[in-house]
């Protein structure tokens, strides 16, 4: 097999991680009216076993690029990680208790902080290999398995299947797709071998590329924890249209994300990523104040399409400018970010229950306002050098 077509199907064996991760995590999240009831407990609760995610996912995500990543491989964490991960939602359920929750978020946070670097970092090294233009299709990845993810959930809740046979289900699958991980994934020689490095903070421009991702983390919880409680209490939606605004967000994120080469070489990066995103948050803000489930559901997908590209432009650009190893750059990128998922699960939790479910929605269209703002100041002041001119190549 030739090198490109070993690289190639290594992506696309990636691209399945990204998907298939996010595809339990979809069916988990639209299943929490249901396990609220069952663990009696507040949204409060909830987001504190949220909170917990994002702190051991930040702390693994460290460690796993400064000493796990170097010995044995990105393709190895990865099989480590999904395995981790396979039986956990089973666990929740089939317990019913409030102190495994808690436990079960944390070692999921664990799995993630193993997983989330080494795939984006697989992803950056075909990107390079190759001379293709390949995160943005890699975040399509998290779309298919949040769309996948949603409809199977809202098909489950409308014939009322059992959270644990779902879930046992679901974790055998993901045995499967960790052996299958171990012998297709990518080539050692392609790999990353070193012998680690020491910790060091990130450079300024890398820190503010951070700090967008942290955001866009953040506020993406509104979306994934609370979205289908919205459609159910403050629109009073059909328990099967749970999962519908996670449907409708990210059927725009994918094709988005498919055009992603095309629109960055008809426009460029800074329009295709803060001005798109603009654009999309205001007609977003619109919609809500209708209250009407079909605008809102319309303006869903034209915010999927109009935000999708800011992530994977953030990392490209933060590759760019930087003079770390891509490995630390990554690293430090993903875990700012996932500082998001630390404290955003609180805050989303709080504001839901003081102020209500729609302020968060709102919020949601605010916070991209803000981020597409930052991520043009960031531009303009030339943290990325000549970022209107960039051409849509590889990272370096």
């Amino acid at each position: 097999m030739s090198e490109y077509k070993e690289l190639k199907r290594s992506f696309y064996i990636a691209y399945s991680v990204g998907s298939l991760n996010i595809f339990l995590l979809t069916i988990y999240m639209v299943h929490v009216p249901i396990l609220l009831e069952i663990l009696k407990i507040t949204k409060v609760e909830f987001s504190f076993g949220l909170t917990l995610f994002g702190l051991f996912s930040i702390i693994s995500n460290q460690a796993t690029t400064l000493f796990l990543t170097p010995k044995i491989g990105t393709k190895n964490c990865i099989v480590i990680s999904r395995t981790i991960i396979s039986f956990l939602p089973f666990i929740v359920f089939f317990s019913e208790s409030y102190f495994i929750f808690l436990i079960v978020s944390s070692v999921w946070g664990l799995a993630m902080g193993i997983q989330v670097p080494n795939v984006l970092l697989q992803v950056s090294i075909i990107e390079k290999k190759t001379a293709e233009i390949l995160n943005p299709i890699f975040k399509s990845a998290f779309s298919v398995g949040v769309i996948c993810g949603s409809i199977t959930a809202s098909v489950a809740l409308g014939y009322n299947f059992n959270p644990i046979n779902i879930f046992i289900f679901f974790g055998f699958i993901f045995i499967f797709s960790a052996v299958t991980i171990y012998f297709f994934g990518l080539p050692r020689k392609y790999d990353i071998v070193s012998k680690g490095s020491k910790f060091t903070l990130p450079s300024k421009g890398v820190l503010i590329f951070g700090l967008i991702n942290m955001l866009i983390f953040a506020s993406m919880g509104i979306i994934a924890q609370w979205s289908s409680l919205w459609l159910l209490n403050d629109l009073n939606a059909a328990i099967f249209m749970a999962g519908s605004i996670v449907l409708f967000f990210n059927i725009g994120g994918i094709i988005s994300n498919f055009l992603a080469s095309n629109l960055i070489s008809l426009f460029n990066e800074k329009i295709v990523g803060p001005y798109f995103s603009i654009i999309g948050s205001i007609i977003l803000i619109v919609s809500i104040t209708t209250m009407n489930i079909y605008i809102i559901l319309l303006a869903m997908i034209i915010f999927g399409f109009f935000t999708s590209n800011l992530l994977p432009i953030v990392i490209r650009l933060a590759v760019k400018i930087s003079k770390e190893p891509m490995p630390k750059t990554i690293s430090h990128i993903t875990s700012i970010g996932q500082a998001g998922a630390l404290f955003g699960p609180a805050i989303v939790g709080f504001s839901a229950s003081i102020f209500g479910l729609t302020f968060n929605m709102y919020a949601l269209g605010f916070i991209f306002l803000g981020i597409s703002f930052l991520l043009l100041t960031a531009i303009k002041n030339n943290t990325v050098v000549g970022v209107e001119g960039i051409e849509p190549t590889p990272p370096k």
